[in-house]
């Protein structure tokens, strides 16, 4: 494990709980944390959205969320009845995702890894992949990209937080000081990409404050 992908992992295993509260499911968060989520954090629930809305597509029956985080695209896609894998690095997220789906009722079926999804083989391939919030940490892009082809039969949803503005920089800040990396991107950093990829099929959407891509292959 590089010296990034620890500090991402050790910045999220102590998040872990203050994170999934972004999500309103929990009274923990004080008044001043959710006026930040409603007015700054939209994005977040935009491409939650987004992204439910194409699973509900019956064409797809499987889905890997890389960085599943606390689970609640997990829920969401298990009541879906999906076949879903949720992987995250940080014990701590995948311990919250474990107690939040074993309370909901649902006719999918979950696995759970806790590991790097650069490092992880798996045995089998996914009818869709689900990204959300996870290249805001990721050094190298297409890396990931190209293994998601292997990985994958259909399609591939995931955000990008976008370069630019007082709030990408004041966010920059704060994760340095929190000895977290932290990469902000353009669409045009997006396309080229998915150009180094030699991915053409995709369609990029602008949430304002992050990017939503959307790839068939």
């Amino acid at each position: 494990m590089n010296t990034n992908t620890k500090n991402v992992k050790d910045f999220f295993d102590g998040y872990a709980g203050d994170f999934d509260a972004i999500y309103g499911h929990t009274d923990k968060r004080n008044t001043f944390g959710r006026w930040v989520d409603k007015n700054f954090r939209q994005v977040m629930f935009k491409r939650f959205e987004e992204t439910l809305a194409n699973t509900s597509n019956n064409n797809i029956n499987s889905i890997l969320d890389v960085g599943c985080g606390p689970g609640r695209y997990l829920v969401e896609f298990l009541k879906q009845s999906k076949a879903v894998t949720g992987l995250d690095m940080a014990p701590g997220m995948i311990d919250i995702a474990k107690n939040i789906t074993s309370k909901i009722e649902h006719n999918g079926s979950i696995d759970y890894i806790v590991g790097d999804y650069l490092q992880h083989q798996f045995s089998k391939q996914f009818d869709a992949a689900c990204l959300m919030g996870f290249f805001d940490y990721i050094e190298q892009p297409a890396n990931v990209f190209n293994k998601l082809k292997q990985d994958v039969r259909k399609e591939i949803y995931a955000s990008f937080p976008k370069s630019g503005g007082p709030l990408a920089w004041q966010r920059q800040v704060r994760y340095k000081l929190r000895n977290c990396p932290l990469y902000l991107y353009s669409k045009k950093d997006v396309e080229e990409i998915m150009q180094q990829c030699n991915l053409n099929n995709y369609h990029i959407k602008d949430f304002g404050r992050g990017l939503f891509l959307k790839i068939n292959l």
